[in-house]
């Protein structure tokens, strides 16, 4: 199975140390340094994106507080250049978005593969959260 990971800051590079090595995590100094770890990095999304069957999404939505409102252009960019080069994969948005933005999201593109997932995590000790989360939540829309 290809993951890729979409954003390199806390959110995005903790999801990306998580996944690369059989939930073995510790600290990302130390995963770097220590372990052999299936992680690679690239500018190029057509390499990215075409064989991954999951999509984590980790990119900034600055929050205005003057409009109130999350800036989701990086997010939609993402999807957009996706489903130029993957149609297959599952694209999962862990940045912060507004309420009711996922599905909106899904009537926009005209596909159900994307969904949210929401984090909990701090600067600094977002590893050791995602490996230790607080709470798990899990949603579903079904009849």
């Amino acid at each position: 199975m290809k993951i890729t990971v979409v954003g390199t800051g806390y959110v995005g590079l903790s999801n990306a140390m998580l996944l690369a090595q059989h939930n073995e995590v510790e600290d990302i100094e130390d995963f770097l340094s220590h372990k052999n770890l299936n992680f690679s990095a690239t500018l190029d999304a057509s390499t990215a994106y075409k064989d991954a069957d999951f999509i984590i999404v980790a990119t900034p939505t600055d929050y205005d507080t003057k409009t109130n409102y999350f800036n989701t252009s990086t997010v939609e960019a993402v999807i957009e250049q996706v489903l130029l080069v993957n149609q297959q994969a599952t694209i999962i948005i862990k940045s912060t978005v507004p309420v009711g933005y996922t599905a909106s999201i899904r009537e926009r593109y005209a596909t159900d593969r994307i969904i949210f997932s929401p984090e909990f995590l701090r600067e600094g000790k977002a590893l050791h959260d995602n490996l230790y989360p607080s709470r798990i939540i899990v949603g579903a829309q079904s009849e």
